[in-house]
């Protein structure tokens, strides 16, 4: 029996999401040492999902996705949830109390969230002084976006980002994202500012601690994005790329109130084919050296084989967090195993596999 489902969860779900959230943010702030007691119970402690992304070597591919641990609270006791790395985020570089509430809403039918918090946070300044006095328990990417404010654009919206990444840039990080795709602001995406070249390029000047780069990308771009941007990541020498955030797309859905809800960005399981076929387009025109950080909907073990087959290296989870509970990253690291096993398949041989042998090469 599975006691978050059967127990913890209903009684969750019995609040509104963002409560919930509340209490699962606390609990992992401050039951850390709760967490390591039992943190055997949801740790995978095989060795063959082992994989280096940008030289670190990590204990498996799963990691958190950011907007979980917005606040980078949270990277003392992630590695007792079993993830092999986190990303925190989105940071900004003014501090944004987010969007009006509701802002939140469970799709009980779908396994699904629509997100329309609007990148909440303390700001890039006050996070990067937190994370300069944690320890991280779990390798650790952090991402930026631009702050959540309408009248932040242009060159105003560059400095903005510059802001946090110049925050950030002598940490001890893995990577920083730079999230180009969020569909949960006032203004949507940031590709659309005109800016985002500008900020990569001036980023790749000021990264003297040559921290890889990697592009948070959206589902629902256009094929012709999706190429600029990866021509736009080759001439810039971007390591990756996150494929992808959530989408502003209500197809397919069996929650009939999601059609109410006109803002934010949908997450879980009705995510995943957009998310898949983002892999796909995106494996078959990056780089060789250029890695693929899969996202959206992956619930189990399948889910993480067809995401690796696609192209992906390492992947993110963070809805189904919400719908299994804190065993689901042991339960898709055992399950992920055992289908590398039957098809005799490594983990580096099973990446981009469903894909041309072209992009292959």
């Amino acid at each position: 029996m599975c006691v978050y489902r059967s127990f913890i969860r209903p009684l969750l779900f019995q609040l509104e999401p963002e409560q919930s959230h509340g209490l699962a943010h606390e609990f992992i702030a401050k039951g850390t040492p709760l967490l390591a007691a039992f943190g055997k119970k949801f740790i995978y402690s095989g060795s063959d999902l082992k994989v280096s992304l940008f030289g670190t070597t990590l204990s498996n591919p799963i990691g958190l996705a950011a907007g979980f641990d917005k606040n980078g609270d949270l990277v003392h006791g992630l590695k007792y949830l079993g993830f092999g790395y986190a990303e925190i985020g989105s940071i900004t570089g003014q501090a944004h109390e987010g969007n009006s509430k509701p802002r939140l809403w469970r799709l009980a039918s779908d396994d699904g969230l629509i997100n329309w918090l609007g990148l909440n946070n303390e700001g890039a300044v006050k996070i990067a002084e937190r994370l300069a006095t944690s320890k991280f328990s779990v390798p650790i990417g952090i991402t930026i976006a631009k702050t959540n404010k309408p009248n932040i654009t242009g060159n105003a919206a560059y400095e903005d980002m510059l802001l946090s990444f110049r925050a950030i840039r002598h940490l001890p990080l893995m990577y920083v994202a730079l999230n180009v795709s969020c569909p949960n602001t006032l203004d949507g995406v940031l590709e659309e500012t005109g800016i985002l070249s500008s900020v990569v390029e001036q980023i790749s000047k000021e990264n003297a601690a040559n921290l890889p780069i990697v592009l948070k990308l959206s589902p629902d771009s256009s094929d012709k994005l999706i190429e600029d941007m990866i021509e736009m990541g080759k001439k810039f020498s971007i390591a990756g790329y996150v494929c992808g955030n959530t989408s502003v797309s209500r197809a397919g859905l069996n929650t009939a109130e999601a059609e109410d809800i006109k803002v934010g960005g949908l997450s879980g399981p009705p995510l995943k084919p957009l998310a898949l076929s983002l892999c796909r387009k995106v494996y078959e025109l990056k780089d060789k050296n250029q890695i693929i950080m899969g996202c959206g909907g992956i619930t189990n073990g399948q889910d993480a084989y067809d995401f690796i087959r696609a192209g992906s290296s390492v992947l993110q989870i963070y809805t189904s967090l919400v719908y299994e509970g804190p065993s689901v990253v042991r339960k898709i690291n055992e399950e992920l195993s055992a289908l590398l096993k039957r098809d005799k398949l490594t983990l580096a041989q099973a990446v981009g596999i469903d894909c041309s042998a072209k992009a292959r090469q």
